[in-house]
């Protein structure tokens, strides 16, 4: 934040109106796209009000911004605003490239679950008269086996929802 003849300096209010020019929308559409009415926009926008932090990252992402330079960076001047667009960029391939590292070790997950699997039906199917205690450990094991798929497939849904949005 700048410090100007010691007040700090918030320019929250000014770069939500500036930005959203730039953007070429109206308060009313940006209101739409956050989940909110065109007044929030407007108090926003005059400085009467401050967003929550959910909707302040709404904001943030929409206009391809960081946080921290959102609100502490005066991007009215362009070089602020394209370092800004710049830096948030670059956080954004950053978790780009972290979820791609999640997908990768889910992936690797469910080849060792599933070589897990095939073995232990194998090893079943090799054994004729399968004790009682050793069948019920048999149903515990399919049923965490399919829980453990189940939750492999939450996280790549998971994954794949993030990777969207960042875009």
């Amino acid at each position: 934040m700048e410090v100007l003849n010691g007040i700090t300096v918030n320019y929250l209010h000014q770069n939500i109106r500036l930005l959203r020019k730039k953007l070429n929308i109206s308060q009313e559409e940006l209101a739409q796209r956050i989940g909110l009415n065109r007044g929030n926009i407007a108090s926003y926008e005059n400085g009467t009000a401050e967003p929550k932090i959910c909707n302040l990252l709404k904001l943030a992402h929409i206009f391809g911004v960081s946080i921290t330079d959102f609100t502490q960076k005066d991007l009215t001047r362009e070089a602020d605003y394209l370092e800004a667009q710049i830096t948030f960029r670059a956080e954004i391939d950053e978790e780009t490239e972290v979820l791609e590292d999640y997908r990768k070790r889910t992936d690797e997950l469910r080849t060792v679950i599933e070589s897990l699997h095939t073995c232990h039906v194998f090893k079943v199917k090799s054994i004729e008269d399968l004790p009682r205690d050793a069948r019920q450990m048999h149903a515990n094991f399919e049923q965490m086996y399919e829980l453990a798929i189940k939750t492999l497939h939450e996280l790549e849904e998971l994954t794949d929802f993030i990777r969207c949005r960042l875009r």
